[in-house]
């Protein structure tokens, strides 16, 4: 076989060049960020950012000194989509029959999580923070977000059937039920 380039001498066809898609953005780029501060969350000191579609948590953690790399600490983020909270409210420490007022421990945030297939659970998250002015604004600004969602109901007709679940259906309502309409402001007009 004269002249037959070896296997190695003869030239590779190119690949063929792919489109390449983008990287998807990351969530701050798409999501910008509303307000950032700092809050206490499961006693642990944390840099909080609020977006339009969710909540972000990371652990604070403090310098450490030059040349003491042995100790290596992960740093996790937590995080809230803001369509899974259903109420935020103002924690405070109240005294025993004090109706209004107390002292302000921080914020909290009422969130549905999904527990299985078809249920859900109620869970609370609590942002701690004495200072008023601080909690304010991020109410005020989750409020904002919360009442933006369009898909949310205001109102509610609600048909309890009396001699369902051994005749204590009603009960269940009243007791398990109605406190969440209530907490996110929803109005129920309760049939049954």
């Amino acid at each position: 076989m004269l002249g037959a380039a070896p296997c190695a001498a003869r030239p590779r066809p190119r690949p063929q060049a792919w489109p390449v898609s983008p990287a998807p953005p990351e969530p701050a780029a798409q999501d910008p960020p509303l307000l950032r501060g700092i809050f206490e969350v499961g006693k642990k000191s944390c840099d909080v950012v609020l977006s339009a579609g969710r909540l972000r948590w990371s652990p604070i953690q403090p310098e450490r000194p030059a040349g003491d790399s042995n100790t290596v600490l992960q740093c996790k983020e937590e995080f809230i989509e803001m369509k899974d909270v259903f109420s935020v409210k103002l924690k405070r420490r109240r005294f025993v029959g004090q109706k209004k007022g107390g002292t302000l421990l921080g914020i909290t945030l009422f969130v549905c999580l999904k527990k299985e297939d078809n249920k859900l659970k109620d869970s609370t998250v609590n942002f701690n923070n004495l200072s008023e002015d601080h909690c304010h604004e991020w109410l005020r600004c989750l409020k904002e977000i919360l009442n933006g969602f369009q898909n949310r109901p205001k109102s509610l007709k609600v048909f309890v059937n009396p001699n369902s679940h051994e005749r204590e259906a009603p009960h269940i309502y009243y007791e398990q039920v109605a406190p969440l309409f209530k907490l996110a402001d929803i109005q129920t007009d309760v049939t049954g």
